[in-house]
């Protein structure tokens, strides 16, 4: 009797019925123009006594990012970094889910690590050169804009979606 029941229970049950919504790819044109950009911003700005700024700032502004995500999760979440880890990629690179993870949580991290990122910018401003500042808010601007466009293409479904990211795409699911 048990077996009638434990395989009736088995047909019935389903795991992980997840449904994909929307797809961003990670496509060549949009890397090409990813980084045209920076080049575009960096060589405006750019003069030859520059070099030590340039070449530290994204080193900077990636360890300020991952200071910034670790203690969101330790304030506001309260809880270890589970499911997530450092990772490296064109659009994404640093804390990351390793699956999925909500919509909802995805885009809050990357609204406050884009908010406070640029206030803690700002709040240098009287003690750094400006070469500096300029430097820090370009490659912290050109690192965060990607995420949150695509975060925000995923907005309509942030109470139910799941958001999974990899190095050649941006996927959203509904479960």
């Amino acid at each position: 009797m048990t077996n009638t029941h434990d395989s009736n229970l088995s047909k019935q049950s389903t795991i992980y019925s997840y449904t994909l919504i929307k797809r961003i790819y990670h496509s060549l044109y949009k890397i090409v123009l990813y980084y045209l950009v920076l080049a575009l911003l960096v060589f405006s700005q750019f003069e030859a006594s520059d070099w030590l700024p340039l070449l530290v700032s994204y080193p900077l502004v990636l360890i300020f990012q991952t200071l910034l995500i670790r203690a969101y999760f330790h304030f506001t979440i309260g809880m270890a970094m589970r499911g997530w880890s450092y990772r490296w990629g064109i659009f994404w690179s640093g804390f990351l889910p390793e699956g999925n993870a909500s919509v909802r949580l995805v885009t809050k991290v990357q609204l406050h690590l884009f908010a406070i990122g640029l206030a803690l910018i700002l709040i240098l401003y009287p003690w750094i050169p400006q070469n500096w500042l300029i430097y820090l808010m370009i490659f912290h601007c050109w690192m965060v804009f990607p995420r949150l466009w695509m975060m925000f293409r995923f907005y309509p479904y942030r109470k139910s979606g799941l958001v999974k990211i990899s190095s050649q795409e941006t996927s959203c699911y509904l479960q």
